[in-house]
């Protein structure tokens, strides 16, 4: 090969890889902006102010359950038939006229089923695309390097979700004059947020369908069932990774928890205000990369199995912290540091499955990694939904905010709901064992 050909070579190499991290800045964003922390408090504290917490919870939960279905079925049909790329822009479509759709969603309880219908949609394709995204890894590193470019592509993905609540900040929510003629009292500042959502998803994805390469063909398995009976025994044959799936499963339910509810939370329970919770989300989201990166780097020095137990003690702590926190200051705090251990828990396992896997089976498995992930992402949104629902009407929490109190503490439902995020750490934790998969 000769010296250009190598450079080529190398700057392809390079491209590819920073045209897989831009997807998960597109990516994250969205989820920042519309499922966690504007769009979400917006419905649940003005259009649904009665009820939105839980009609949210119980949306968030059946988006999850339709990918726990339909994951198995497209996943299997795009890893065997080399078509990732082609079902990826499939869900970034659908995902990008969601948001800008949501733009219609005037302040008021007569849209709440237009609200919930096209929110649906959008979890629906965000949480799908990570399905052929992450089957895209192997693609763009190799088995040496698979650990840090998951973790960089973490980290990128919360620090692009950073630059994208700035501008929503700075540009829609914060000035006293809406730009662009737009209408505070009909909440079009706020609403113009989702139009920012698609944009920034389309233009972050676009990168990726240019220069990262479809990988080859799994298997020449064509029924899904047997794609996924196939990938399980695969996966049986390393010992321990069966029992991490399951345990992730749980503490990733956890996880959605926190990202479906945060922003809800912090309007419910403390009052914060748009501004206050796109400040918030800045925040947190800045720790959480931090975290990324400093997990990979213990990550290669610990390994992924302990980083992983860490990082779960770590969040199970400052998330009981979290719930209990008695201001707004407490909740900032205990939230930021929080947010450094959630990042390395999702690069951390991502890297601990590249390890073990065998390279001629590393697409396969990975796939089987992110819809395994799937298959009970819907209970924490809908446990919680329902914890709300029950404790709102509770006499028997209004008596236990009395006590703990000193008066009626209408947050004390919400702060109950959180609890399930902890719940599925601990019970996840406990799965996971003290023995590394290998």
């Amino acid at each position: 090969m000769s010296e250009s050909e190598n450079n080529l070579e190398k700057e392809g190499g390079f491209l590819a890889k920073a045209s897989y991290s831009l997807f998960d800045v597109g990516n994250s964003a969205v989820g920042a902006m519309h499922a966690t922390f504007i769009f979400a408090v917006y419905f649940a504290s003005v259009v649904a102010p009665e009820n939105g917490t839980s009609y949210w919870g119980y949306t968030t939960g059946l988006a999850a359950f339709v990918v726990a279905v339909l994951g198995p079925i497209l996943g299997g049909f795009a890893d065997t038939r080399a078509r990732r790329k082609l079902y990826l822009s499939i869900v970034v479509f659908i995902g990008v006229v969601a948001n800008i759709l949501l733009w219609r969603v005037e302040p008021n309880n007569s849209f709440i089923w237009f609200a919930l219908i096209f929110s649906f949609l959008s979890i629906l394709a965000n949480e799908l695309m990570f399905v052929f995204y992450n089957a895209l890894l192997p693609s763009v590193a190799s088995k040496k390097n698979m650990g840090r470019i998951s973790g960089i592509g973490w980290a990128v993905g919360y620090f692009g979700a950073i630059v994208a609540l700035v501008i929503a900040l700075a540009i829609f929510i914060m000035p006293e004059k809406a730009p662009f003629g737009l209408d505070k009292d009909s909440s079009e500042h706020i609403r113009a947020t989702q139009i920012l959502a698609g944009l920034w998803l389309l233009i972050f994805s676009l990168p990726l369908f240019f220069f990262v390469k479809e990988g080859k063909a799994a298997s020449n398995l064509s029924k899904p069932w047997e794609i996924i009976k196939a990938g399980w025994k695969e996966i049986g044959q390393i010992p321990g990774l069966r029992k991490f799936l399951i345990a992730r499963m749980l503490y990733v339910d956890g996880l959605t928890v926190v990202f479906a509810f945060a922003g809800i939370f912090a309007a419910k329970v403390f009052g914060f205000s748009t501004q206050d919770v796109l400040l918030f989300a800045i925040a947190v989201n800045f720790t959480c990369g931090v975290g990324a990166l400093i997990g990979g780097w213990f990550d290669d020095k610990l390994g992924s199995f302990n980083t992983i137990r860490i990082s779960l003690i770590f969040l199970i702590i400052f998330g009981f912290c979290v719930l209990l926190s008695p201001t707004a200051t407490y909740f900032w705090i205990f939230g930021l540091v929080t947010g450094i251990f959630i990042g390395p828990v999702q690069s951390a396992s991502r890297s601990l499955v590249s390890h073990l896997a065998p390279a001629e089976h590393r697409a396969q498995i990975f796939g089987f990694y992110m819809l395994a992930g799937k298959i009970t992402s819907f209970l924490g949104p809908m446990v919680y939904a329902t914890i709300v629902l029950w404790a709102t009407q509770s006499t028997l929490i209004e008596n236990l905010s009395f006590y703990l109190f000193g008066e009626g503490d209408s947050t004390l439902g919400e702060r109950a709901g959180m609890v399930t995020a902890v719940l599925f750490f601990i019970v996840g934790f406990i799965v996971l064992g003290r023995k590394k998969p290998g």
